[in-house]
């Protein structure tokens, strides 16, 4: 009787400390799990911060773009021949579908001047002038100096050249400071474009940026089944008309032209064929020899 008492109490003993063990196990598991929700939820949080900062961050980048752009369409004029504008814009925005940034709405604009040049300017804008449409003969051509601008859109370039920080840790403080009064905002965007306007048409982009936007370009045009023989050719054209007074800028603003056309030649596919002329360019064509 004592023994079978005993037996009893030792395998209740026993069932009520593996019942706290099992409990003791289970309040663990669920806590490591809690852990877990808890971490995933702070990440998630993170994540959706940083994406709101960045979007708040590109919509300043756009703000400032659309300043830029404003004060050169002021200073030049812009082209207003509407089936002119909606070709390039058809051709610039489908080149803009294989780049990286694909949070911005790529616009472009024709610039009413006889210099040959075009301007990527933060947030999109891309001004391509007149002059430079006259001296272009072949679509392959056009897509080349379209896609050199995309590429500093992408890279970034203007941003950096004028000292803006574009680091992604870097966009929360940025947004904080773009969130003060709006007479704040508007006068440091028009300090940043003053500045932005001076580096574009007096100092010209760092050279390495000018070569890095070139080797964009080339990239771009062969991922998407584009000759970029046709880009190399119409830089050989430009480097035969440097002493021309619609060069002055481009000399004064872009590293000197042979010099590209060395880096370009040596990524450069040589089995491409050039690209063919169709209908809708010989239209637009003939359309921007009349301006």
């Amino acid at each position: 009787m004592i023994y079978s008492r005993f037996f009893y109490f030792l395998s209740r003993n026993s069932m009520m400390i593996n019942l706290r063990k099992g409990f003791k196990a289970t309040i663990i598991f669920v806590l490591f799990l809690l852990s877990l929700l808890s971490c995933k939820s702070a990440q998630e949080l993170k994540i959706q911060k940083e994406t709101e900062t960045m979007e708040e961050y590109v919509e300043k980048e756009k703000e400032l773009g659309r300043a830029v752009f404003a004060k050169l369409a002021g200073k030049f004029g812009v082209v207003k021949d509407e089936e002119a504008t909606k070709y390039l814009n058809m051709l610039g925005k489908s080149i803009g579908l294989y780049t990286e940034r694909q949070e911005l709405e790529y616009f472009f604009a024709i610039l009413n001047t006889d210099q040959i040049n075009a301007y990527a300017l933060p947030g999109g804008y891309i001004l391509i002038s007149k002059g430079t449409l006259k001296s272009i003969t072949n679509k392959g051509e056009l897509i080349g100096v379209l896609s050199h601008e995309l590429g500093h859109i992408n890279k970034k370039h203007v941003l950096k050249g004028v000292k803006i920080q574009v680091k992604f840790n870097f966009f929360e403080s940025l947004a904080r400071i773009l969130a003060g009064p709006r007479q704040v905002i508007t006068n440091i965007v028009n300090q940043v474009s003053d500045k932005i306007e001076e580096k574009l048409f007096m100092e010209g982009l760092a050279a390495d940026d000018e070569f890095e936007a070139d080797n964009y370009a080339v990239n771009l045009m062969q991922s998407i089944g584009i000759s970029a023989v046709d880009y190399l050719e119409y830089l050989k054209s430009l480097s035969s008309h440097t002493d021309d007074k619609a060069m002055e800028e481009l000399d004064k603003t872009h590293p000197d032209i042979n010099v590209r056309l060395q880096k370009i030649e040596s990524i450069l596919n040589k089995n491409l064929k050039s690209s063919s002329t169709t209908d809708s360019f010989i239209a637009f064509k003939t359309i921007i020899d009349k301006i």
